[in-house]
């Protein structure tokens, strides 16, 4: 998989690119993300949004980075490294977010987005990366671990998807 930084592994179904985000990919990132707000609790958000709300995203001063990964071409999951909070004292912490389509997940494509961002935090002016996940996420919460996300709190029924209140687990890696 090429991650930006020189380095290629082939994919179970072809070979993995792990590159920057480009306008080219918004809608894909974005049916990405409806599908993740329409079936599960890896985000919070309870209505989808269109292609032009997702592409100011992309190109907000937020966004510290953002990188997707090509499955045979097609783009199968992005990962984000957007700013914490808007107070300048926190300008050195990023928010993780992880997106694999439906039917790619656990296939390590998480693994190789989160992986490449994480390694792009420093240069991009970062020490601390949390991720917030829901704490029935499982899936999430393992592949915090596996990047050397580490829990450091829980946040009771602060979210409230499906019906029900939910908890937040915080994780942060110092980079």
């Amino acid at each position: 998989m090429s991650n930006g930084h020189g380095t290629a592994a082939p994919g179970r179904a072809g070979e993995l690119v792990v590159r920057l985000a480009a306008a080219a990919d918004v809608a894909a990132i974005t049916a990405i993300y409806n599908d993740a707000v329409l079936t599960s609790t890896a985000t919070f958000d309870l209505e989808t949004e269109d292609a032009a709300a997702r592409a100011r995203w992309l190109a907000a001063d937020t966004t510290r980075l953002c990188l997707v990964v090509e499955l045979a071409g097609r783009v199968a999951g992005w990962t984000a490294l957007t700013r914490w909070s808007a107070r300048d004292g926190y300008r050195e912490t990023a928010e993780l977010a992880i997106y694999v389509a439906a039917g790619l997940r656990r296939a390590g494509l998480g693994v190789a987005l989160a992986g490449a961002a994480l390694r792009a935090a420093p240069t991009l002016g970062l020490h601390a990366v949390i991720a917030q996940i829901c704490a029935e996420n499982e899936a999430g919460l393992a592949l915090a671990a596996r990047l050397g996300l580490a829990p450091v709190g829980t946040l009771r029924e602060v979210g409230v998807k499906f019906g029900r209140r939910l908890d937040v687990v915080v994780c942060e890696r110092l980079v």
